[in-house]
């Protein structure tokens, strides 16, 4: 009897072998969890989504449509501006490309100008100064296939812009600040200039003092000086 006690006794439930069960259980019951949480989720977003309206949702639709619309319309504003400004500056290259080469052949047009008022004076004539005065009169007509102008001077006011004034001189028959002679010709390409014109421009003629004394030959009525008069 007491070896059949000792025997059940030692057969029963061994402790070690109900831990597997248990952790699977509690793992099964987490999943199940997890699981239960993402369909109460998405079954929330269903009814969000079911208590909008048909009008709601085509209002969203129209409001996202607007958005996209004004970034397509920002961005083609902005390829136009860039294309127009790429525009610009190829023009601007190409109308003043020959801008340094004028400014470097200008002081050689200056040379045969001013042989030229050289022969002139001198009342000279010949061949040469003939062949010298067509070839400045070449030069002038290549400037101005490129568009190279001369600016005009004599004649008109004063223009800073233009002008560069080296000397005043008193005129009675010109308008102060006018262009009254041109030492050196200007020259413009479009609206820059390659050269101010070099000019001399007039000023208002000082006037006599109204309190200037008589010479003596005015003073005297006679025509006769004191010293006539002591003799």
């Amino acid at each position: 009897m007491n070896e059949n006690v000792n025997d059940d006794a030692g057969q029963g439930p061994d402790p070690d072998e109900k831990l597997p069960r248990e952790a699977d259980a509690e793992t099964g019951d987490l999943e199940g969890a997890e699981s239960e949480a993402e369909a109460a989720e998405a079954e929330a977003i269903d009814e969000a989504l079911a208590e909008l309206s048909l009008d709601e949702q085509l209002e969203a639709t129209r409001g996202e449509r607007d958005e996209n619309f004004d970034k397509w319309q920002r961005a083609l504003a902005e390829l136009e501006n860039f294309r127009r400004r790429v525009q610009r500056e190829k023009d601007e290259l190409r109308t003043y490309q020959a801008l340094p080469l004028a400014r470097d052949l200008l002081p050689g047009l200056d040379n045969l100008q001013r042989a030229l008022l050289a022969a002139e004076a001198a009342e000279e004539a010949g061949e040469l100064v003939e062949g010298v005065k067509m070839v400045a009169t070449q030069f002038d007509s290549i400037l101005a296939q490129h568009g190279i102008e001369p600016i005009a001077a004599i004649g008109e006011p004063f223009d800073p812009a233009v002008h560069e004034a080296i000397q005043q001189l008193p005129s009675a028959d010109h308008e102060p600040m006018t262009v009254i002679e041109e030492v050196e010709r200007g020259f413009r390409l479009g609206d820059r200039v390659v050269r101010p014109a070099k000019v001399i421009v007039s000023m208002e003629p000082p006037e006599l003092s109204k309190d200037a004394q008589p010479s003596e030959t005015q003073g005297d009525p006679d025509g006769e000086n004191d010293a006539s008069r002591e003799n």
